[in-house]
């Protein structure tokens, strides 16, 4: 990818800030967890809690780069295929994702290493199942992932959908651990980052790290451009936390993982 930082200033409306893990805050996803009896939040949301409770392996490392809705132009660009279009005018999906992937990741490398516990030696992305939409003859994710040179170098297509009898499963919004196959061999020690799109309850995702983990992945660190949100939600949290990201302005500058370093600093 070219400049990605002009590339991305041109469409830095399109992004939501992401709040660090705090009270009211997943510790996973980063939007808001349903209250327990006390009336105290817990620390991971109903759809976390859902979709890593069944499985052998699940990572509680998922870095979105932006908070989205339906009602934003950012969902119409990931689900609905939409053109993204700025202040410099329209542009391709693949272009403009994959810029906001190198921007971010020139920008937070080191705190994704972080979480992973060094660098990373494989970067892979998760197969469609069609629970979202229809399964794509050329990954949207893969396409990006090739325009970043930071990852390219490291991607490796491991992930494929194991059959379609888990596809029901994943459309329910619930995770399993046969949902994907890994190609190859085991993986011994591999830190893999995984690059998706959107993440909505979690289970494909978690579904493809507890894939990865089952055959030896050290650790697996997820970069998502997007975590769906629900203001509408009946937990007391959601809309909050939309709310301060609207108020508050997007910077590629700041990141989740950094700011809550920021706050156990503090």
């Amino acid at each position: 990818m070219g400049d990605a930082e002009a590339f991305t200033r041109g469409f830095l409306p399109l992004f939501h800030a992401v709040p660090p893990v705090r009270l009211g805050v997943c510790r996973i996803c980063h939007s808001g967890p349903n209250n327990r009896g006390d009336g105290k939040p817990w620390p991971t949301c109903a759809s976390c809690k859902r979709t890593t409770q069944n499985l052998t392996g699940y990572t509680e490392n998922v870095v979105p780069i932006s908070l989205t809705t339906k009602e934003t132009q950012l969902y119409d660009v990931l689900v609905r295929e939409k053109t993204p279009y700025g202040v410099t005018g329209r542009r391709s999906r693949v272009d403009f994702l994959a810029a906001t992937v190198t921007h971010f990741y020139q920008k937070h490398a080191g705190c994704l290493r972080g979480l992973a516990g060094g660098s990373f030696t494989i970067v892979a992305t998760i197969p469609s199942t069609g629970a979202e939409r229809p399964v794509q003859a050329f990954p949207l994710m893969d396409a990006v992932v090739g325009k970043v040179s930071a990852l390219a170098r490291l991607f490796r297509p491991l992930l494929l959908q194991a059959d379609g009898e888990f596809a029901p499963v994943l459309a329910a919004r619930k995770s399993h651990s046969n949902a994907f196959r890994v190609r190859g061999g085991e993986l011994n020690g591999e830190r893999v980052l995984l690059v998706n799109d959107l993440f909505v309850s979690g289970a494909h995702l978690q579904s493809a790290a507890s894939a990865l983990i089952a055959k030896g992945a050290q650790t697996v660190v997820a970069l998502v451009v997007a975590r769906l949100m629900n203001p509408a939600s009946t937990d007391p949290y959601s809309a909050k936390i939309w709310q301060e990201s609207c108020d508050r302005p997007f910077s590629f500058d700041r990141c989740c993982v950094c700011e809550s370093a920021c706050g156990r600093a503090a």
